[in-house]
């Protein structure tokens, strides 16, 4: 089997398993609430130190790959956050479980921009694209299996249970074994990390892939951190809410598998254009304003197309990795990333606290209001792209 083939699957699977311990935390507040003494606040610093902790991960650990090596942060990365999610579900106290998030926000800042790095540069020239697209599938996948993995434990909660469902986020640890044996950076790294590159002059790059990492993140989470309960409350049971977020999260999957294959044959620029004008198109039908439009069929419709579109999310990074050189690509490539899932952080708390004062029938009105804003600022960015500053060079 080719060396890029097995740096593709162990970097797919460890990014599903970073989203994975991501978001499994969220299942538990209620039991952490009452085993452990969790208020609010805490609730909302524990999700936030996870986001926070990537952007710091993601660049420290990014200019350590840059120097010495992928694969070695690779390791490191899904080891740690797996092993700081044995501690989270053994923690005694909210205390420890902040402090082993925060730990597994820097670790899973590592596997991501390591692990995206070190697929791209193995993978041939003519399926670059691909591969990124396979990797970052990796992103819907973990989102679904949490899903999954709750469904199955979900009777089981009680005493131990919820121990034992948090520590189902070590499991990625079986994936150290194959990069270990089958993966290997590309031969030219250790020569070309000696030359010595002026970060500065990519800059204008960084700031430009952040505004497009931001906006996409500050918009698909401004939506879903409220759209499930919003669907309920128009009458659809929990259980069917619970399937359509399922397939959502397998048809963004796929979404990305098609856009990073279109991406090896159509400027990457334009392509995330399309997609940014397909979620606009999508967010008025997912959330109607008008209340006679605010039928399951029609909102179906809309997830759907906002969905598909949102496939051009691994091709914004491409935007950092194809523009800055291999002495700095991992750090730079990090850090815009991490800097976006903070924003969509931003986005889902911004989006709650609307409709904790507006009420829950308000999330039409804020989820357009709130995402079109974001996605102007995209779309903003990507006209504008070449005009001055840091342009793409490949």
């Amino acid at each position: 089997m080719e060396k890029y083939i097995y740096a593709t699957l162990a970097s797919f699977s460890s990014w599903a398993g970073n989203i994975y311990d991501l978001l499994i935390i969220t299942y538990v507040y209620e039991y952490l609430s009452k085993y452990l003494g969790m208020n609010t606040a805490e609730g909302t610093l524990l999700f936030a130190l996870g986001l926070i902790f990537r952007v710091i991960g993601g660049y420290i650990f990014g200019k350590y790959a840059d120097s010495h090596g992928r694969k070695a942060v690779l390791i490191m990365g899904t080891a740690g956050y797996s092993l700081a999610q044995a501690g989270i579900a053994f923690s005694p106290s909210i205390i420890v479980v902040l402090a082993f998030r925060s730990i597994q926000g820097l670790m899973m800042g590592a596997q991501w921009t390591a692990g995206t790095v070190i697929a791209y540069e193995n993978a041939p020239l003519n399926l670059r694209s691909l591969i990124n697209g396979v990797v970052q599938a990796g992103y819907g996948v973990g989102y679904a299996m949490t899903g999954i993995s709750f469904l199955v434990f979900s009777p089981h909660m009680a005493g131990l249970g919820w121990r034992l469902f948090l520590l189902t986020g070590s499991v990625p640890l079986i994936v150290i074994p194959l990069i270990l044996s089958k993966v290997s950076d590309v031969k030219t790294f250790s020569k070309k990390a000696e030359t010595k590159v002026n970060v500065k002059e990519y800059i204008g790059v960084l700031i430009r892939a952040s505004l497009v990492i931001s906006g996409m993140f500050f918009s698909y989470y401004s939506v879903f951190a409220v759209y499930p309960d919003f669907v309920e409350s128009l009458g659809i049971s929990k259980s069917l809410v619970g399937e359509i977020m399922f397939a959502s999260n397998m048809a963004l999957a796929v979404s990305f598998i098609v856009f990073g294959r279109v991406a090896d044959y159509i400027s990457k620029r334009k392509l995330i254009i399309i997609g940014v004008v397909g979620e606009m198109i999508g967010i008025p039908m997912m959330l109607p304003l008008i209340h006679v439009l605010q039928t399951f069929s029609f909102m179906v419709i809309g997830l759907v197309l906002y969905t598909v579109s949102t496939g051009f999310w691994p091709l914004a990074p491409l935007l950092v990795i194809e523009s800055v050189p291999v002495e700095v690509r991992s750090a730079l490539t990090g850090l815009s990333y991490n800097l976006g899932s903070v924003m969509g952080g931003v986005g889902s708390i911004v989006m709650g606290t609307l409709v904790t004062l507006f009420g829950i029938g308000s999330a039409a009105l804020w989820g357009n209001v709130l995402c079109y804003t974001a996605l102007t600022v995209v779309l903003a960015t990507l006209l504008t792209w070449n005009k001055g500053g840091n342009k793409i060079r490949i």
